[in-house]
């Protein structure tokens, strides 16, 4: 020890013991608090319904929401670590909700442009072949 440094005895043990106080109380919270991770969650969670995916993906949007809700539990009982866990997990099941029903809307806009696009072409062949006949001769003439 330096001998120009002169401790009061208990000094290193009070020392001690504050650091293990600070490295204990760090891991049981798990960090910093999640209000971030939650928010974004939640912001996430509230598009995905606003979205519609109640009616194409229900299952990912409710597992969002019942893992957001643990999330904000978790959090009031102080297990930082697994409420940010959870609150990312929820925020990821409710972009995979939204992105399926963007999938499923954007399939069934394209089923309903392939109709109108077929409706349409049945109406161009009708007014070009007003006898139904697709080539430009009579319905059952020879050639």
């Amino acid at each position: 020890m330096n001998p120009g440094l002169k401790r009061a005895p208990g000094t290193l043990m009070g020392l001690a013991l504050a650091g293990a106080t600070i490295v204990l109380g760090g891991c049981a919270s798990g960090g910093p608090n999640p209000d971030n991770s939650i928010i974004r969650a939640k912001m996430m969670v509230e598009q995905a319904d606003r979205a519609g995916t109640r009616n194409y993906d229900a299952f990912d949007l409710i597992a969002a929401q019942t893992k957001l809700k643990e999330a904000q539990e978790k959090m009031k009982q102080g297990d930082y670590k697994s409420s940010r866990h959870l609150a990312n997990e929820a925020r990821v099941d409710a972009e995979l909700a939204l992105a399926k029903t963007q999938t499923a809307k954007t399939k069934e806009a394209e089923t309903q442009l392939n109709k109108s696009l077929q409706s349409l072409q049945n109406e161009i062949n009708n007014k070009e072949n007003p006898s139904g006949s697709s080539s430009g001769e009579p319905f059952g003439m020879p050639n």
